[in-house]
């Protein structure tokens, strides 16, 4: 279990502040709790690990905070330069589930002969390609930039199955948290950006997306410990 200390208790309080403050429509107060998000939950990965973090890790976190700053300062005028930032760790973690997939099949093979597994493989092609048809007004570099990160997400959310079906820990679950996260934050943000109008979709999408963040901490606390110290149960 995640230790609750004075790092996650100012995450929380940041998360609630920032999604009471998109509720009431509240500026200010999403400038004051924002920025705080991000660098208090990357510090409770700091305690945690005891100082021993990882650099790329440690770059994809700071990627994903300039891009959030970016967006919170105008989202109009640093839309494509935020979505970047945004888009650089999505490489990162695939990468790392990646190397996961690679160690738990030197341990156990896959089994990919499950019906559920089929259904998600083709719910994630469906979603991927009618999202990006919603898209597909935009102008040519940002239906790029959308583009992969649907690529991105469709890998990251096939192969997070795969191990969610096959192997069980720690690790995985929040691996599975995570991708989930990350997918409903990016649709929910496609859908409230064609309906501006419908505040609950900013909703999910907002809360979602600063979820992503602590599954994201959550997910490489555990892989850090697996690694240092062999536990098959972390």
């Amino acid at each position: 279990m995640l230790k609750v200390n004075s790092a996650l208790i100012l995450y929380f309080t940041a998360f609630i502040l920032y999604v009471f403050a998109v509720l009431i429509g509240s500026d200010n107060l999403e400038l004051f709790s924002k920025p705080i998000i991000i660098p208090s939950i990357y510090y409770f990965y700091y305690i945690s690990v005891r100082g021993k973090i990882d650099y790329l890790f440690s770059f994809s976190v700071l990627s994903f905070f300039i891009g959030e700053i970016l967006h919170l300062i105008s989202r109009e005028e640093f839309n494509v330069s935020g979505l970047i930032f945004l888009l650089i760790p999505y490489f990162i973690i695939l990468f790392f589930i990646f190397q996961d997939l690679i160690y738990y099949l030197k341990k156990k093979k896959i089994n990919l002969n499950t019906f559920s597994f089929y259904i998600i493989v083709m719910l994630l092609v469906y979603l991927f390609f009618n999202v990006l048809m919603m898209m597909i007004e935009e102008n040519s570099f940002e239906f790029f930039i959308y583009s992969l990160y649907g690529i991105l997400l469709l890998l990251m959310g096939i192969l997070a199955f795969v191990m969610l079906i096959n192997y069980n820990n720690r690790t995985i679950l929040y691996t599975g948290f995570m991708v989930g996260c990350f997918l409903l934050s990016d649709l929910f943000f496609v859908f409230s950006k064609k309906i501006p109008d419908l505040l609950a979709l900013k909703m999910i999408n907002v809360t979602t997306q600063e979820l992503s963040f602590f599954c994201y901490i959550s997910y490489f606390v555990y892989r850090t410990k697996f690694k240092l110290y062999g536990k098959t149960t972390i």
